[in-house]
């Protein structure tokens, strides 16, 4: 399988957007005394794993200093001449 075939099945986007989602649900569930399928603290860990995943995704997707630089309006797209402006 060829990496763009990957990259169309991977999409980095998606991934962040499932882990933000289970960031807000499985707080959310141990305030409700879910403590059957975990307790607070296991809750934390999880969420403490589940930041630290979307760390290292983005620091292998854009690299340290990507992570740092501005970012472009959401929505914006490189020109078709590839000048940027």
């Amino acid at each position: 399988m060829n990496t763009n075939a990957l990259r169309n099945i991977f999409n980095t986007n998606l991934l962040h957007n499932i882990i933000n989602s289970l960031v807000w649900a499985i707080p959310v569930l141990a305030l409700f005394d879910w403590s059957t399928l975990f307790s607070e603290a296991v809750a934390l860990k999880i969420v403490a794993v589940l930041g630290l995943l979307k760390l290292l995704i983005n620091a292998r997707r854009d690299g340290l200093s990507g992570m740092v630089k501005p970012q472009p309006p959401v929505g914006w797209k490189v020109p078709d001449d590839g000048t940027g402006n």
